[in-house]
């Protein structure tokens, strides 16, 4: 056998370098300069190869087809190197994790500008970017949570969740309606009562926080979470109970009011034809036999024209009252007048909503609506006593809360009469239904808050630290009212664009969404989700990104592309 050869093994390969972008735009900057070292000198000076520099300095002096000279010379320095940074990462932040914009359109974006030219444009490379910048953005809410939850007084809190269908995919997302900070925000196997409990105990660890209350479309699962699990109040919210009620009354309703229109429509055509007739006979010469009695057939139509009217307005009038009605029924429900602020505790709120029901009921009887309205009924007459119910816990609660302030008892009287309607008002107002009731409402709630803390009033006599805890306790009362799920609603509908797109999204993106929303997008107030929900302001998120932000992918250097050969003739 032949022995081995005893040659020395070669130096191990060196590991793969480039060069960080800034290195190249400061080097760029010097040599913009007239007074410049030369490119030997620099090169030495820096530790960079002189044939790399040489290669950097033609290559970014290129022309290009999309950018101008001076455009050129700014992306190449320094300042410019630092603003297409923050341009990326906007362009993630925004569109990528903000608006379900896809890699592919970031692509295009960056070559129809020209800044390919600087940043790689490939989906391969932007995808790698996406996934540094989706982890940073989960470790961010992770460090930003605990540091805001730090000394966060104690709350106690209402919940908004419900279940989002990607595919076969069950979603879970539960926000604090007050705030819309999001809490639950994950993909689960079922979503059974364990399943909730564990997953709002995993969203609320960690904070100064009790669920007293869950407002939701009556899922059982989520009811019997609340019962049994949390030990909370269950809240059924008013959006699907009025769309249960509007499905079977206002669609046949409706289709009442249209065929009557038709058959108005029918009647007033053939009077106007039987009118024309008589118009033109009268109008010629008299005709053989017999002439027509055209005032008997013209009497005969107009009878039939207001019969079709008085149906017409029978059908709109009954179809313009169950509107009304079902809308009553949001109006009427909140714990305090919409006109004067006066507190409306459980008898007066089912009163008012009595009322509604009724008119309904008259409203079915009179169109003579069939079994499928008399069961949507039923169901109504038992959601609204849920309604109440609820209502009377939140007094309850409302009681307690306020009594352990241990104010005085003109204080307690202004907080009921005064500052409590004023807070909710000023939560509610945004959500009206039109301008003007916007703007009735913002002036019954600045009203009453300054009425609450006029000064020399009993709340105004107070000390400072009472004042402070009077506030936050009124803020806490009014964000136990839960009775809309138009906050996770919404956010179903964001996530299902997501979804649209990518299918199921994995936990890191999930993850970036919810941080996305509970740290950076703001409300018209310039509130971010977080600083609503624990008083305090979070660190900001984009600066966090930047200053973390890997280098840019650099697009691959342009290869000339390979002269065609001439192909021999066939002799």
């Amino acid at each position: 056998m032949t022995p081995p050869h005893c040659t020395e093994q070669a130096a191990p390969r060196t590991d793969p370098f480039r060069w960080e972008g800034p290195t190249r735009a400061q080097a760029f900057d010097h040599f913009r300069h007239p007074d410049h070292s030369s490119q030997r000198q620099y090169a030495r000076d820096h530790g960079i190869p002189r044939s790399t520099l040489g290669t950097w300095l033609r290559r970014d002096g290129a022309a290009d087809a999309l950018l101008e000279p001076e455009a050129l010379a700014f992306f190449r320095a320094v300042a410019g190197r630092h603003f297409l940074h923050r341009l990326v990462l906007a362009l993630f932040v925004d569109f990528h994790f903000g608006g379900a914009c896809g890699l592919r359109r970031l692509s295009s974006f960056l070559r129809r500008t020209g800044l390919g030219r600087f940043v790689a444009s490939s989906t391969g490379a932007l995808h790698g970017l996406a996934r540094a910048i989706e982890a940073e953005l989960g470790a961010f809410a992770e460090e930003e949570r605990p540091r805001l939850a730090e000394g966060m007084p104690h709350r106690h809190i209402a919940l908004v969740p419900d279940e989002n269908f990607h595919g076969a995919h069950v979603c879970l997302v539960a926000a604090e309606p007050a705030s819309n900070f999001l809490l639950v925000e994950q993909y689960a196997a079922c979503r059974d009562a364990d399943t909730w409990a564990a997953a709002i105990e995993r969203g609320t660890a960690g904070l100064n926080v009790t669920v007293l209350l869950l407002s939701s479309d009556q899922a059982r699962g989520i009811i019997a979470c609340a019962h049994d699990s949390l030990g909370a109040q269950h809240l059924p919210e008013l959006f699907h109970g009025q769309r249960d009620l509007c499905r079977p009354l206002i669609g046949p309703l409706q289709r009442q009011k249209e065929a009557a229109a038709k058959q108005l429509q029918q009647a007033e055509g053939a009077a106007a034809a039987c009118r024309a007739q008589a118009e033109q006979a009268h109008a010629g010469p008299a005709g053989p036999g017999r002439p027509k009695d055209y005032a008997k057939h013209l009497a005969r139509h107009s009878a039939q024209v207001e019969q079709g009217q008085r149906l017409a307005l029978a059908c709109e009038g009954r179809h313009e009252q169950a509107l009304e009605a079902l809308r009553g029924l949001a109006d009427d429900y909140h714990p305090f007048d919409r006109r004067s602020g006066a507190a409306v505790r459980a008898a007066p709120a089912a009163r008012r909503l009595g009322r509604r029901l009724q008119a309904l009921q008259e409203v079915a009887a009179g169109a003579e609506l069939g079994e499928s309205a008399q069961e949507a009924l039923a169901r109504g007459r038992r959601w609204v006593e849920a309604l109440v119910a609820a209502m009377g816990w939140f007094w309850v609660v409302t009681d307690i809360l306020v009594e352990e302030l241990d104010l005085p008892e003109q204080a307690g009287r202004a907080v009921y009469e005064q500052l409590l309607p004023g807070v909710y008002w000023q939560q509610a107002a945004p959500r009206a239904r039109t301008a003007q009731e916007r703007q009735d409402k913002e002036e019954l709630a600045g009203r009453l808050v300054s009425q609450a803390w006029a000064k020399g009033g009993p709340l105004s006599r107070l000390a400072q630290e009472e004042q402070e805890e009077v506030k936050r306790v009124a803020r806490e009362v009014v964000g136990l009212f839960a009775r809309s799920s138009s906050c996770v609603e919404g956010r179903n509908g964001r996530l299902a664009l997501f979804h649209h797109g990518q299918t199921r999204l994995g936990t890191g993106r999930l993850k970036a969404l919810t941080a996305i929303h509970n740290y950076l997008s703001e409300r018209a107030d310039g509130t971010t989700a977080a600083e609503r929900f624990f008083g305090k302001k979070p660190r900001d998120l984009f600066g966090w990104l930047l200053e973390r932000l890997p280098d840019l992918p650099r697009p691959a250097a342009r290869r000339p592309k390979p002269a065609s050969q001439p192909t021999a003739k066939a002799g």
